[in-house]
Formats: structure tokens, sequence, C-alpha cells
């Protein structure tokens, strides 16, 4: 396959599949180099989803993060082909991708957790820490509460959280984007609510996953890089919020997208992209020193 004009890509193959954990079928896809296929060697980043979202949103990382690295994807219980019948908790997800790496043969990989996701890799980080090569947390708490966080969460669940009553436009409009998002490029934006009308992800049972905390300190004696990306207009956990969470965590990154709101992977996914392959590269260069 070809983008970016005449730059030759690798050629990537997408494998799919589920595990079982308990009562539930757990989806996942692994995209890989095609010409190496199983003797495909590289690191491997793992996307997690936020809340309302599947594996299916990271349509804009997948073919260019595969160019550096293996990708895998997956639906965490209760969202898009995973199914629902266990309670839904960080420890459940921690556990379910420690089964799908397994399954893939992964020893550790580099984790990325967007905003509901930032949970699981925490909680994936207590369980396996030895299976981690780094953490990105993407415009989420995960798990990493400070003051101000819970009271702008409260405020958030105030008004009625996801599927809160806000004066949103019907077409194109979503709390998890930046209104501007909508105004510079209307399908795009509807494309984001499209891909979450595939499922009826259980958004009420999001409390339990909340419930799970751990300390900023936790990292103080962990050799594991840290990098938090937000979107300089997120209604949910506002930036300045994240960029003070992240300087609580010793030696951690912040990175903050413009011209994006609550999905700056979604909404400006060439900066996103950029921001963390930048981050992964320089631990491969550390590694390599």
């Amino acid at each position: 396959m070809e983008s970016g004009g005449d730059t030759p890509t690798m050629d990537l193959e997408l494998l799919t599949g589920t595990i079982t954990r308990g009562e539930d079928e757990i989806y996942w896809e692994l995209a890989r180099d095609a010409d190496a296929g199983v003797s495909d060697s590289r690191p491997v980043v793992v996307l997690s989803h936020g809340a309302g979202g599947s594996h299916a949103v990271w349509y804009q990382q997948v073919p260019e993060i595969g160019q550096r690295y293996r990708v895998v994807t997956w639906d965490s219980q209760g969202f898009g082909n995973s199914t629902n019948n266990r309670p839904l908790d960080a420890s459940n997800a921690a556990n379910d991708l420690a089964k799908v790496l397994d399954h893939l043969d992964i020893g550790s990989a580099h984790l990325v957790g967007q905003s509901m996701g930032g949970w699981y890799i925490s909680a994936f980080l207590q369980r396996y820490e030895e299976r981690v090569l780094s953490l990105t947390y993407a415009n989420t708490v995960g798990a990493l509460w400070t003051d101000d966080l819970r009271k702008a969460v409260e405020e958030f669940g105030g008004a009625g959280g996801l599927r809160g009553k806000r004066d949103l436009p019907l077409v194109g409009g979503h709390v998890a984007l930046w209104p501007g998002t909508a105004a510079q490029d209307l399908a795009q934006a509807f494309l984001y609510q499209a891909l979450g009308s595939f499922h009826s992800p259980p958004l009420e049972q999001l409390g339990e996953v909340l419930a799970f905390e751990i300390n900023h300190s936790d990292f103080d004696d962990l050799d594991i890089p840290v990098l938090f990306i937000t979107g300089e207009h997120d209604q949910i956990f506002p930036a300045r919020m994240i960029h003070d969470s992240a300087d609580r965590v010793r030696g951690s990154q912040f990175v903050e997208i413009t011209d994006a709101g609550h999905s700056p992977y979604f909404e400006q996914p060439a900066a996103w992209n950029a921001a963390l392959l930048k981050f992964l590269s320089g631990i491969d260069d550390d590694q390599n020193d």
C-alpha cells in the first residue's frame, strides 16, 4: 500500500479473533508486517479505547503506527464485538488484556489508554508491571486522581455525563469533540458519531471502573516511561488539570494538542500520531545506546 504521495510503506496484514475469559468473549486485532508474518518481532503497541469507542476508532493510528510497530487493538468487555456478562471493572479489563497478549505470544508492550482505557492500562501496570514497556495516558485521569479532576468529573456527571443534554448539533455534535471539529470537517465529526452507533456500551457501569485508583507516587520507583497527551479543549478532563497530574509523575512527558477536544487521536490524528511516535522513538533510542 502507499500513503503520503510516493513514500513507500510496509504492507500490513490484519489478524482478528477472540479469547474467552469467564463468560465473555473479548475481541482483538493484530496488525503486523505482511512479509514477516509470524516472524515479525518488532515491539508491540496496544491501543485501548475509551467509553463508547471500540477497536475501530483507531483507524487513523493503525496504518501509521504499524509501519514501525506491531499494533494490537481490542474491544474491552461490553464494547464493540466483546460481550458483557461480568462486572465491569478495571481489574477484569487488565486480566482480559493479559490473556489477549498471552494468546498472541506477546510478552511485553507499550500501552496506550484513551479516556476509560487509561484506567485499564493503570490496572494492567499494577498487576503486570514486568510486561509494560511504556504508558501513554491519552485524555484520561487514568486512575491518577487530583482534587481538581474529581471536581471536574463530578460536574461533568452532574450535567449528565456522556449522555447529558447539551447544546450540540444533531449532526457532528459530540461532547468528546471540540465544537470546532464539526465546523472544520462535518463529515469527519459525523463519522465519530457513527462509530459509536454500532453497539450499546454499558456506560451506566462506568462508576465501577472509575473507582479504581493508583497514586502518582507509585511511579517513583518504576523505570517505565510515561507520556500524557491531551486536547486543548477537552470538556471532560480539562487540559490544565491533566498537566497538573502529569507534573506529579516523576519524569513524565506532557503534550497538549491544539484545536482538539477529548479525542485528538481522531480530531488531529497527524499531531497525535507524531507525538506518540516521537515518545516511542525516544525509548527505542535509549535502549539502543
